[in-house]
């Protein structure tokens, strides 16, 4: 009698075992295992069924040598290089990306196209054109729309607002996959300049860049406004908005030196009922993620690879990132640690 084949796994065992790994090593047992573990890990993936939480992973494109298809995943749990699979047209390295949430990269191409992009799977899905966007009435070259997600795509018709940067005023738009077209979100110039927008009990909390958060409910076409919190700086600044583990709303503001290089990193906990903010020196077990991504608390009890009390970051600033092709984005001072204003370089940790 022949030994038992773990390709002869029932789909549901093998679903439960996949599902309980860690990203990296979910693709590295499925890869040293068979063809049919691949499809199975990969098909987790795109029915929104692996749901663990999960290590948050640096995505880049390759080297020059590699070709314009070519990228790669850090690994922040184990510190490894993983290549992605094979992504489909137009390539990655030809495109922009303008955002990223739930596993998916939100990508821009050469006429400013949006299109959802998952690095796992190598699923991509477009959304609407963004000459159906208000105020936009012909394509542009790619510049910064970063977009946030309420879900998986693949699971649920899930809504993606935009905050449309220079020339427009960082004004939100919003779609659901499917959507012919971006639905506008208005509201007045002065009140709406929005840097930075999550996901929050069923609404978009959008912050702008003097602190004021304002929350939109989206109902079919249409979204309602609501401040929340009023401008608490009367100063613009580059900042963000995220929520911990434990669903405390955040502000993060960041100081940059004359090189428009992060120089501090500075976060508050919001108190709506006071309308206004508390600093704080500590973030306890999370670790933060800031960047050109969408922002988030991660709970290092989950993620205990990750170190606790610290801010993960890119460089993001948009002048300093206005022409892709000439400006690469830094991956050097990546880590932020609170209480002690020290920083350093993710790649060159132990």
């Amino acid at each position: 009698m022949a030994d038992p084949s773990w390709s002869d796994l029932p789909a549901d065992v093998l679903a439960t075992v996949l599902g309980e790994l860690e990203f990296p090593d979910l693709f590295r047992s499925a890869a040293a295992a068979c063809t049919t573990w691949r499809a199975a890990a990969r098909a987790l993936l795109r029915l929104g069924i692996y749901n663990r939480s999960q290590s948050p992973c640096l995505f880049y494109t390759a080297a020059a040598a590699a070709g314009t298809r070519a990228a790669e995943l850090f690994s922040l749990a184990d510190k490894t290089t993983y290549k992605a699979v094979r992504l489909p047209d137009p390539p990655i390295e030809e495109r922009n990306i303008v955002g990223s949430s739930h596993g998916w990269l939100v990508t821009a191409d050469a006429r400013s196209e949006l299109l959802l992009l998952n690095p796992a799977t190598g699923d991509q899905i477009d959304l609407p054109p963004v000459s159906t966007v208000e105020q936009i009435k012909e394509p542009m070259s790619r510049k910064a729309m970063p977009c946030t997600s309420s879900g998986t795509p693949c699971i649920s018709r899930s809504c993606y607002p935009a905050t449309l940067r220079n020339p427009f005023h960082r004004q939100l738009s919003f779609a659901r996959v499917g959507d012919e077209m971006w639905h506008w979100a208005t509201t007045s110039f002065h009140d709406s300049q929005y840097s930075d927008c999550i996901f929050h009990e069923g609404a978009f909390y959008a912050m702008n860049s003097r602190g004021g958060i304002h929350r939109h409910t989206i109902e079919g076409s249409c979204a309602t406004r609501d401040v929340i919190l009023k401008d608490v700086s009367p100063f613009v600044a580059r900042n963000y908005i995220s929520r911990s583990s434990t669903g405390d709303v955040l502000q993060i503001w960041r100081m940059t030196n004359g090189n428009r290089e992060t120089a501090c990193i500075q976060i508050y906990k919001v108190d709506f009922d006071k309308q206004k903010i508390a600093g704080m020196r500590t973030l306890g077990d999370d670790a933060l993620f800031i960047g050109h991504n969408y922002t988030c608390c991660v709970s290092t009890k989950d993620c205990p690879m990750l170190l606790p009390n610290h801010v993960y970051f890119t460089e993001d600033d948009g002048y300093r990132l206005y022409d892709r092709k000439d400006n690469r984005r830094s991956v050097e001072h990546i880590v932020w640690r609170i209480n002690m204003s020290m920083m350093w370089s993710l790649l060159n940790t132990g």
